[in-house]
């Protein structure tokens, strides 16, 4: 890939998409081990309440900035924000690794990082879109994609390794040095030069017709996932599985082989005939929730979850590339993502005050078909 947006059939594993896909992963790594701040808000004396409000600060700033970072990258390029997320994740990692006592800092470094997210995801994003060629998009998708899934289970397991060997502050520490890497191969990637079409758009209601049914399956991903990633380890415990680990490995080894194996199939197919069967699969799989009592029903819907993740995130994604108007793609892409984190928002919390009033199984149930219905009317929009 030399200078231009285009891509050509059989170019995908480009020095650039590989290059890209090696920052994507190690910028993820670093985010995912902070999945285990919680424990160092609770060791410096935070409770519940704080622990809740500083984690969800990253949610809140990833929301606000989307939108925003969408039309910048149209604007100003890829690059500027792709460094712009490794400066920040680094410049948080450090701040982490030098406090000792518990602040209102944390809740701003909190927010960074989801600001970081933001900036970072949309504008990578979009640099995908315009490396993969058109015909391999959701092939694209699904591999680019597979670097920043295996670090869910990889970096908190890496990161639990650490901190009970050396403690918190070497833990935030290794998390600095991978932000400093991920800056590095950042500056070594050769973004592609815009083609001269790409200049700015509006997204009139032609646009939002045409890219309802991306934001209808990005919205059902994100409210899936995080009612069974969010509420899996409290509902295991109420009811009564001895272990969660079996869940996590399962999903992920199902997601990253369809994404492997299977990522083709959307670049076949028409990408509805793909996200269709997985939208549907991921509702069976909240359902089974509700009548789940064993570990082997818990690596089942572990199977069909991970299975269904594989396919519905890069069809979505391919068909939001699709859809993108090329002088509005980082906006468009932003939307989609803005999708999926309302989804996840809206998963977080409506269901778990719903599972409080009526217990989880019955809310499990009223969820699944609340996801079947979202997939009947996925097809019915074209």
């Amino acid at each position: 890939m030399s200078g231009s947006m285009s891509a050509t059939r059989g170019s995908l594993y480009t020095k650039a998409f590989l290059l890209a896909a090696g920052a994507n992963f190690l910028f993820f790594a670093n985010l995912n081990a902070y999945t285990l701040l919680p424990l160092f808000i609770q060791h410096l004396g935070g409770r519940e309440g704080q622990i809740g409000t500083i984690m969800a600060m990253y949610s809140v700033a990833a929301i606000l900035c989307q939108l925003g970072t969408g039309a910048l990258v149209d604007r100003f390029g890829r690059k500027p924000f792709i460094l712009l997320g490794a400066v920040l994740v680094t410049a948080v990692s450090a701040a982490f690794a030098l406090s000792t006592q518990l602040g209102w800092h944390f809740y701003l470094l909190r927010f960074l990082q989801g600001m970081a997210f933001a900036v970072f995801m949309t504008s990578n994003l979009t640099l995908l879109a315009d490396l993969a060629p058109a015909s391999r998009r959701a092939e694209a998708v699904g591999v680019f994609g597979v670097s920043g899934l295996v670090t869910i289970a990889l970096a908190p397991a890496v990161g639990e390794t650490i901190l009970r060997a050396y403690g918190f502050q070497t833990l935030f520490a290794a998390t600095a040095v991978l932000g400093i890497a991920t800056l590095a191969v950042c500056l070594a990637t050769d973004v592609p030069r815009p083609m001269a079409v790409e200049s700015p758009r509006r997204l009139g209601a032609g646009f939002w017709r045409e890219f309802a049914p991306v934001l209808l399956s990005g919205f059902q991903f994100g409210l899936a996932n995080s009612v069974v990633f969010v509420f899996l380890p409290p509902f295991a415990r109420y009811a009564g599985l001895p272990r969660v680990a079996p869940f996590y490995i399962v999903y992920t080894a199902m997601a990253v082989a369809v994404r492997f194996l299977g990522g083709r199939l959307a670049d076949r197919l028409e990408r509805r005939q793909v996200i269709l069967p997985s939208l549907v699969g991921l509702s069976i799989g909240v359902l089974l929730f509700s009548a789940m009592h064993s570990t082997w029903m818990l690596v089942l819907v572990a199977f069909i979850n991970g299975t269904a993740h594989g396919f519905v995130y890069p069809a979505t994604s391919a068909m939001a590339f699709d859809r993108a108007p090329s002088g509005a793609r980082g906006r468009a892409l932003a939307i989609f993502n803005t999708a999926v984190l309302a989804g996840v928002t809206t998963g977080a919390i409506g269901f778990g005050w719903f599972a409080e009033s009526v217990g989880y199984r019955p809310a499990f149930v009223v969820l699944g078909g609340v996801l079947a219905v979202g997939a009947a009317v996925f097809w019915r929009k074209r």
